[in-house]
């Protein structure tokens, strides 16, 4: 059996048709979930590109990996999907956007294109206490808008993925390829025949809810971000137009890569997965990008169709992205290996199938230890219920089939203190949340350590001085 993953980057996995979304434009999205199934309430294991991506090619959360933020290399001795496809005679060709930070081999991906590591990654995440301030991130706001991508990289990319499902070697089979996209990413600027496709006068904004009432965390990450002055509406609703328009524009991929699928003969021998990294909260609760525990940023779409998979089956119960390894080595007719046996999620396939939900954890967590928070934040979610536990500063908890906006604070009411407690307890079941938080601190203060070494002190200090801001400027040093 052939695998085709189709992976966007930044995007609310609630902002599909197919979600209920009215005012988004993805019919080929759409179609794909028509012609399968899609989960309702699917999780990234941590709202950031790099540890994200690691705990979905590895099936293994961020704290099991060590991969904290985007300056985290994860160790080859954590194998990944593509070792075990590989290894069983199914090539992986992946294109685009992997977002692997050196040192590291090929961690199971041979075939790539435009998959350069970064060197040293984002150099924000080792300084969170003190925590600096990104210079000029909140230009990233000012650039959203209508603007010509036929240069950009996504355009390569959609090219030879689908000069591959053209090629012998897709008629041949098996195989699996991964195409990655870098949007909907910021900044939020498309081609104008997507962006007019939101009228200035139909946009309706995130609501934004009591910002003073934000946890400390959250207001961390404002600051980080130069967010902490309200956005002026004119620059917020050319950010959601462009966002939106960014979602169309991949989605016209979507339908592309399907219509090859279709025409070379494909689809019956292909399972065909949609996903993304994370999501993007777009001014929701007064802050933008990802990194927050809010589902703007932790929810991702997940569609998958093919043979035997139900099609316009709609599964509610929450799922986290590791589950996705089990999932793609099922798919491709492989098998895990005695290293997989600890892996805590399982294979999705046979829920897409109509046989059950059984096997599935029956609860999904996040978590976020990077750039822009002093402290770690975790999230576990069960049935309807999300805890937020931020690290040293307390909990939220939500409904969030009643509450989509996470506007009401369960933990608040007292009549839901029995919950909360019952979370609390599932979450310290999963995980030491002390633990972790010292020891990513540990391997951030470390990886500067090894950054000021390979490159010596003075570019050291000028590439923290290029990209942080302190309020003592003493603290990089």
């Amino acid at each position: 059996m052939n695998v085709m993953l189709i992976m966007v980057d930044e995007m609310d996995g609630r902002k599909m048709g197919c979600a209920g979304w009215e005012a988004i434009h993805t019919p080929n999205i759409d179609a794909l979930a028509e012609r399968g199934t899609i989960f309702e309430n699917a999780y990234c294991d941590s709202p950031l590109c790099v540890p994200s991506r690691a705990s979905f090619v590895t099936g293994r959360h961020v704290h099991d990996i060590h991969c904290w933020d985007n300056t985290s290399a994860f160790d080859e001795s954590w194998e990944t999907f593509g070792h075990r496809l590989e290894r069983q005679g199914v090539p992986v060709t992946a294109l685009g956007k992997m977002h692997f930070v050196e040192p590291f081999d090929d961690h199971g991906f041979e075939r790539t294109f435009e998959a350069a590591p970064q060197e040293t990654g984002d150099i924000c995440a080792g300084f969170r206490d003190p925590m600096c301030r990104r210079r000029n991130a909140r230009e990233r706001l000012e650039q959203a808008g209508a603007r010509e991508l036929s240069e950009h990289v996504d355009n390569e990319v959609h090219s030879r993925s689908i000069d591959f499902l053209r090629s012998s070697e897709a008629k041949d089979g098996p195989w699996m390829l991964w195409s990655s996209y870098r949007n909907p990413h910021f900044p939020h600027f498309a081609p104008e025949e997507y962006y007019d496709l939101y009228p200035e006068e139909e946009i309706e904004l995130p609501p934004m809810g009591d910002t003073k009432r934000l946890n400390q965390l959250n207001r961390d990450l404002r600051y980080h971000f130069e967010v902490d002055e309200p956005v002026d509406e004119e620059t917020w609703i050319r950010n959601v137009r462009g966002y939106h328009a960014l979602i169309s524009y991949v989605d016209h991929f979507v339908g592309e890569l399907m219509a090859a699928l279709d025409d070379e003969g494909l689809a019956d021998d292909t399972v065909v997965i949609f996903t993304s990294d994370h999501g993007e909260m777009l001014g929701s609760h007064g802050l933008w990008w990802k990194c927050a525990p809010f589902e703007p940023s932790v929810r991702v779409p997940l569609i998958m169709a093919g043979p035997d998979i139900e099609k316009g089956e709609r599964i509610e119960r929450p799922v986290g992205q590791v589950n996705l390894f089990p999932t793609i080595v099922d798919a491709a007719d492989c098998e895990l290996t005695e290293e997989d046996e600890d892996l805590p999620g399982a294979s999705l396939l046979p829920v897409a199938r109509g046989d059950g939900e059984d096997d599935l954890p029956d609860t999904v967590i996040s978590q976020y230890h990077a750039h822009g928070v002093r402290n770690g934040w975790f999230m576990v979610r069960r049935d309807e219920l999300k805890l937020i536990h931020y690290h040293g500063y307390g909990h939220e908890m939500y409904d969030v089939s009643e509450d989509p906006d996470e506007m009401r604070d369960l933990a608040r009411d007292p009549q839901s203190h029995n919950q909360l407690a019952r979370l609390d307890g599932t979450l310290h079941d999963l995980v030491n949340p002390d633990v972790v938080d010292t020891t990513a601190k540990a391997d951030q203060e470390a990886r500067l350590d090894y950054l000021r070494e390979r490159v010596g002190n003075d570019e050291f200090e000028q590439m923290v001085a290029e990209k942080c801001a302190f309020d003592d400027e003493e603290s990089s040093t």
